[in-house]
This record gives C-alpha cells, sequence and structure tokens, in this order.
C-alpha cells in the first residue's frame, strides 16, 4: 500500500492537478481504507486462534490454571499424564445440562472444547476433584475508527 501511495504521489500529472489540501484528503483517505480493511480482519484472526491447555502431574495440574479466550477460539485440552484425568464443567453437578464433559482421557489423550456461549465456566477433573481451572469465554471485541 505504501509503494501504491509512493507512485501516486509522486506523479507529477497528480500534482500538477490537485491542490496540496486535496493531496492531504487523498492521503488520509488512502491510511483511512488500510485502517479499515485490518480492523474488519481483526475479529476473524481472533475467532480463528487455538489454545492448549495441558493437564500435568504437578500443581496447578491445569496449565494454564485459568485462560481466558473469544468465542470462537479454538481450545484442547492435552493430557500429559501416565493416568487417566476428565474436563468436566462444574456445572454438570445437581442433575443441571453439562456444559461439556470430556469422558475419560488416558495418557496423551485430548479433549476438544465444543462450541459454548460467553461465560465463565469453572472445571475440575471427575478423578481427581482437586485438580481444578477456570476458562471464561468473552465475544470477539468489535473496533470502531475511535479505537485507532
Amino acid at each position: 500500500m505504501a509503494e501504491t501511495k509512493r507512485l501516486i504521489m509522486n506523479n507529477k500529472p497528480f500534482q500538477k492537478r490537485f491542490p496540496l489540501a486535496l493531496k492531504k484528503l487523498f492521503e488520509r483517505l488512502v491510511v483511512l481504507t488500510g485502517v479499515f480493511l485490518i480492523s474488519a480482519s481483526l475479529p476473524l484472526l481472533e475467532a480463528s486462534s487455538s489454545h492448549d491447555i495441558q493437564i500435568e502431574t504437578q500443581p496447578p495440574f491445569f496449565s494454564p490454571n485459568q485462560l481466558t479466550i473469544s468465542l470462537g477460539a479454538r481450545l484442547t485440552w492435552k493430557n500429559r499424564t501416565q493416568e487417566p484425568h476428565t474436563i468436566i464443567s462444574d456445572d454438570c453437578r445437581f442433575g443441571r445440562k453439562c456444559s461439556f464433559d470430556s469422558g475419560f482421557l488416558g495418557p496423551n489423550g485430548r479433549f476438544a472444547l465444543p462450541p459454548l456461549k460467553p461465560g465463565r465456566y469453572p472445571y475440575h477433573c471427575g478423578i481427581h476433584p482437586f485438580m481444578r481451572g477456570l476458562l471464561t469465554i468473552h465475544p470477539p471485541q468489535s473496533f470502531s475508527s475511535s479505537d485507532i
């Protein structure tokens, strides 16, 4: 984009036909167009991000123990221990509908988070209840021209 701007601005016929004020307006338009294109793609980049939580034998057991992700981001728990584990949302207690439940994950097992709504999701290992973590999902941030 900078190369295109340089070619246009250094063009002698362009400089003769447009006064300085119009030239400045054109420069701002080029910059704003670039900012718009970049900011429009940010939510897409954020939503396509990927995160891992490692299950380990030492505290805090889930690493990272607390994680915040954007809506649509992919999350996978990976069991790096030699023991089975489970990943169960705390809302699975008391007969409520579970937000997520991995079932048994053997050594080197993986669990991919299903699509969820924004919110806070405390979770634990059903086999080892002292293993606890917190997942927070927030809506994708929208950007406006005032943020720039």
